[in-house]
């Protein structure tokens, strides 16, 4: 007898042996045993996960005169009977070959005669979406209302393609795509049955590499059988599958995590030279970094992975190193790599500029390179508690000196460690923007204060009374109280809160922005769409407006550049404010 491959072999006779559907399983089997028996259904789902099975399983069972829990029992003579491929009640048509008018026209002629062993007469068509609209037009009829006699089954991998009038007079059925596990017990199952010996991450990466689908696990477990007599290895599916070194992708991307670019480089060769697709090569990357996410991110990583212990140790450790926005942002690199492939004429161009972007952080502006940037710095700073200690204590000195010189009006709510943060911007006179107004602090030397300030005491002139200045009369104007905070200092204060409260990203967005106080608002003009969207977005206007709450009573307003509007009435209150700046005001009626 000519050799059978597995998936054909081993193919179910029985609902029990479909894996991974039991929704469908369920469904049909309860309207066999209540007699429910449709007209039209439509099995729709990927490739290899069942459908033309239940098929066949559901056209025997409707027939059979003795079902067992839904499924066929293969002992009545109408199981053999349908078992002879001359039987003509169950009829199989591949319509991606026959989708033509004239084939659907010779179904509809012979629909009409009954079945010969059998109940029902099963008509299943394959892959029906490749029938042409003048087909599909010509069955219609003959669906919405067959014999009594007739059943018809419809098996696609691309429902979307189906008519509307198609759907609607059938019974529908979605296959989903087979768990990795339960694909590994199958082939754990069938290779028990021929005395193949195996390793069980053998038998995981074989389920894996289907993706979903049994016959293609099946088709590589086939492969895998006739590769090698004795034990079946881990190592050995890797050399089936054609995948690269996983040991060199795993040192390659160890090295891009810890930014030796030049290490990462001679690793790229090492793999070229093999002789590996940079495409399958930028793949195994990819699949590999997804794997030290979940070793990084979740607490069951090695149930979700089913890796060997030594790979599944090796992951760890990298995701010990690597900061989570580091690790997103690589991905994301070899990602969009991957879709360049494609069109490159030197792919490996392209595989080892996105090897050297993803090992120098430091020259990727990306907001998730800069956050972990930022992350590496902070624990740096904790890492180095003396000297931390050290600069908060010198630092401190020297704001008590300067509270002993300064005026009272000064405010000193900078932070004195910097938590690797940058800088917030200095209180100096910078000859305008925002923090034009701000009133300049004084330098202190480094001789003693207590004998200068004595010669000062003692040579203080008496103090003279200042005349109040003589009261203006202006009429119907409302004007803002003397003292009030400008515009410009008040925003600068905002843009220091956000830094001290680490909102960085707003703060970032920030730095690109003008405002002015208008009456009591505080008006926030966006020069960029994207400042804009940023800043509008409801997290961080709630965080923008309560850190203007905590400084005064104002509200916020945020526009665009170029749709501020300026009203004449709020012009002319600024130029009486610059005209009687310092001047008590009376206003009358």
């Amino acid at each position: 007898m000519a050799y059978l491959a597995l998936y054909r072999r081993f193919r179910p006779s029985g609902f029990k042996g479909l894996i991974g559907q039991e929704h469908i399983v369920r469904t049909l089997a309860n309207q066999i045993s209540s007699g429910r028996i449709g007209h039209a259904y439509l099995f729709c789902g990927t490739r290899g996960t069942g459908k033309t099975s239940a098929a066949k399983i559901f056209a025997k069972a409707i027939n059979c005169l003795s079902p067992i829990d839904g499924s066929p029992c293969g002992e009545c003579e109408v199981c053999k009977a349908l078992s002879d491929p001359s039987n003509l009640d169950i009829l199989e048509m591949d319509a991606a070959s026959n989708n033509k008018v004239e084939n659907v026209r010779e179904i509809r002629e012979k629909v009409q005669y009954p079945p010969v062993s059998g109940r029902y007469k099963v008509y299943i068509i394959d892959e029906v979406h490749m029938l042409t609209t003048e087909a599909f037009n010509a069955l219609l009829k003959t669906l919405e209302e067959p014999p009594k006699h007739a059943v018809f089954i419809l098996a696609t991998t691309e429902s979307h393609k189906l008519p509307s009038t198609i759907l609607s007079r059938c019974m529908r059925f979605d296959f989903r795509i087979i768990p990795t596990k339960e694909i590994a017990n199958l082939i754990s199952g069938i290779y028990d049955e021929i005395g193949k010996e195996y390793d069980k991450d053998a038998v995981m990466a074989i389920a894996r590499a289907g993706a979903g689908s049994a016959r293609d696990a099946l088709s590589i477990a086939d492969i895998c059988v006739s590769y090698r007599d004795s034990k079946l290895t881990y190592a050995d599916v890797l050399e089936v599958l054609g995948a690269t070194d996983s040991s060199k992708i795993t040192s390659m991307i160890s090295k891009i995590v810890t930014a030796d670019t030049s290490g990462t480089l001679e690793d790229v060769e090492e793999l070229c030279e093999t002789g590996k697709s940079i495409g399958v090569l930028c793949k195994d990357i990819i699949s590999r970094l997804r794997e030290v996410v979940v070793c990084k991110t979740c607490k069951n990583a090695r149930d979700i992975l089913e890796l060997p212990e030594d790979v599944y140790a090796e992951l760890c450790q990298i995701a010990d190193k690597a900061d989570g926005h580091r690790l997103l942002r690589v991905i994301e690199i070899f990602t969009e790599a991957e879709g360049s492939l494609r069109y490159s004429l030197n792919p490996r161009v392209v595989l080892e500029s996105a090897c050297i972007k993803a090992s120098q952080p430091e020259n990727d502006y990306n907001i998730d390179a800069l956050l972990s940037r930022i992350n590496k710095l902070e624990e740096q700073l904790k890492n180095a508690p003396n000297v931390a200690t050290k600069t908060y204590e010198r630092q401190e000195t020297k704001v008590e000196v300067k509270q002993e010189k300064v005026e009272e009006n000064v405010d000193y709510d900078y932070p004195p460690f910097d938590d690797g943060y940058p800088e917030a911007p200095p209180e100096e006179d910078f000859g305008g923007g925002f923090y034009g107004d701000v009133p300049k602090v004084k330098k202190v030397d480094s001789q003693p204060i207590a004998p200068r300030f004595e010669e000062k005491t003692q040579e203080k002139e008496p103090v003279k009374q200042v005349q109040p200045p003589k009261e203006t009369t202006v009429v119907k104007e409302d004007l803002v109280p003397t003292g009030a905070m400008s515009g410009g200092k008040l925003w600068g204060r905002v843009i220091r809160q956000l830094r001290l409260e680490k909102n960085i990203v707003l703060w970032v967005a920030c730095q690109e922005m003008d405002a002015k106080l208008v009456g009591n608002t505080l008006k926030i003009v966006a020069n960029d769409d994207a400042g804009y969207q940023a800043v509008v977005k409801e997290s961080n206007l709630s965080i923008l407006s309560r850190t203007v709450k905590s400084i005064g009573d104002y509200e916020i307003e945020i526009v665009k550049a170029g749709e501020e509007k300026v009203d004449s009435f709020t012009s002319e209150v600024e130029k009486v404010k610059k005209t009687f700046s310092g001047v008590s005001v009376k206003v009358e009626e």
